[in-house]
This record gives structure tokens, sequence and C-alpha cells, in this order.
């Protein structure tokens, strides 16, 4: 018998026990207190798109320099994002398959 639980019906939803749920949560919750800060949105939508260049990124920011590296700093110390150096230019691209998805979701909800 499929339970209808509000969006997904219950077969639809893996089961997990309590502590494991506990321990993910608290995985993800820090996950999007990473990716909460609409600067840091805004750059992970754009790697998106794939590999990019630092001086691209920063395109259309109105932070200083040094605040959107900070930005930059938090993104690559939680492994959101992964970076490449060729020569005197720096390049970032998304890490993790997990975060990509996710702010593919956000952007197709919330970027139309």
């Amino acid at each position: 018998m499929v339970v209808q639980t509000g969006l997904y019906e219950k077969d639809d939803v893996p089961d997990m026990d309590i502590g494991a749920m506990r321990q993910q949560a608290s995985k993800a919750a820090t996950l999007l207190k990473v990716m909460a800060h609409p600067e840091r949105l805004v750059v992970l939508c754009q790697l998106l798109a794939g590999e990019t260049h630092v001086g691209q990124l920063q395109q259309g920011s109105s932070l200083s320099q040094s605040a959107f590296s900070q930005h930059l700093s938090v993104l690559k110390r939680h492994q959101l994002v992964s970076v490449r150096k060729s020569s005197q230019q720096v390049f970032y691209r998304l890490r993790d398959p997990n975060v990509a998805d996710i702010i593919a979701t956000l952007q197709r909800i919330y970027c139309p």
C-alpha cells in the first residue's frame, strides 16, 4: 500500500534510522550555511557552466576584490570548489556533483 505523505509517496522516501538522519541533517545544514550567502550562490551558479576564470566570476559583483576573495576562500575551505592555477591565471570549478545538483535545482526554481 502506498501512503501519501505530502509531496512524495512513502515508497519514494528511503528508510533511514533517526541517528543516521541526524548525522546527515547536520552535514546538510553545514553545506546549506556555506551556500546561503547570495554572493556565493551566484558564484556557484556561474560554475555550473564549468571551470571559470576568477576575473569572470567577479564581474558584476559589487564587492571589493578582497571581500570577493574571502567568499571564494569559504567555498574552497568547505570543498565546494576546486582551484587550478595556470601561470598567473586562477580558475575555479565545482568539486562535488551533489552541490552541482543542488545549485541546478535552485537555479531551475529561482532563475527560470
